[in-house]
């Protein structure tokens, strides 16, 4: 009889894991906005966000958005619920700061407080420059099922 396998776990650096995970997205999402001459559908939008077609018309509803374009696909983003949308509005809600404190960064990409101000402690850092990120975000490892 064959057991089911269980799946495997790896341990990768968040800077990793982010651009396995986030950067196809919002690579997909800059092409997709850069080429938009005329309005997309919801479904369009659902497939780069990673939501249902459903939320993006329900979304659409409540901020009274009759055509999905490149002026307000932003705020469709805004009031979206896929891991790329509420990444981009915690990003937002700290300002998009040229330098982030250890908190601001645990919160941003949902990291533990104490571990991301324990890595920044202990590379010299009592807040990040913007382009120091990626460094800071290679020294935090996760755990992430495969």
């Amino acid at each position: 009889m064959n057991q089911p396998c269980a799946p495997h776990m790896l341990y990768i650096s968040y800077w990793e894991f982010f651009k396995q995970y986030y950067k196809p997205q919002i690579q997909e999402l800059d092409m997709l906005l850069k080429s938009i001459d005329s309005p997309i559908s919801a479904s369009e939008a659902a497939t780069v966000l990673v939501m249902k077609s459903e939320e993006i018309e329900e979304i659409m509803t409540q901020e009274k958005i009759s055509l999905i374009d490149k002026d307000n696909f932003l705020n469709i983003m805004m009031h979206g619920s896929s891991p790329l949308c509420r990444l981009l509005q915690r990003e937002c809600s700290c300002g998009s700061p040229d330098r982030y404190s250890p908190k601001h960064i645990a919160y941003i990409y949902g990291l533990q407080d104490n571990h991301v101000a324990e890595i920044c402690q202990a590379n010299g850092y009592t807040d990040v420059p913007a382009h120091k990120l990626p460094d800071l975000l290679n020294k935090i490892y996760v755990f992430i099922m495969q």
